[in-house]
């Protein structure tokens, strides 16, 4: 019998010790996450487009991310980039990404606003189509 126990020991331990010397690589930074914050500064209805919209910078700007106020605007947040990014760049993404039009002044505030009106719009010409 003692030979059963033995081996259920080894068993266990080779287990429990594999598990700490063969660990899963790290995957990425986990952005939604690490900007979630920013969902208490906003209504309800806003709250998952300001997360996503801070999770897209966070992967611009990196950790500076969560210095994010929604007072800041578009020049301010460009300047947290490690490798230097403009206004204009972010500008043109959300044209891209959101087609709304906004400047270097437009507060993420304002932004996270035309996003969410943005698509409201859609939805409600997609109900009515």
């Amino acid at each position: 019998m003692a030979p059963v126990y033995l081996l259920l020991a080894v068993i266990l331990l080779v287990m429990t010790c594999g598990r700490m010397i063969f660990r899963s690589t790290p995957k990425g930074v986990d952005w939604a996450l690490e900007v979630a914050f920013i969902r208490l500064e906003f209504p309800p209805d806003q709250r998952d487009i300001a997360q996503q919209l801070a999770a897209g910078l966070a992967e611009v700007v990196g950790i500076k991310i969560k210095q994010l106020k929604p007072e800041h605007n578009l020049s301010q947040i460009a300047d947290w980039a490690e490798d230097k990014i403009y206004a204009k760049d972010l500008i043109t993404l959300f044209v891209v990404a959101f087609n709304v039009k906004c400047d270097h002044n437009t507060t993420f505030r304002n932004l996270v606003e035309k996003v969410a009106r943005k698509q409201s719009e859609r939805a409600e010409l997609a109900v009515s189509a």
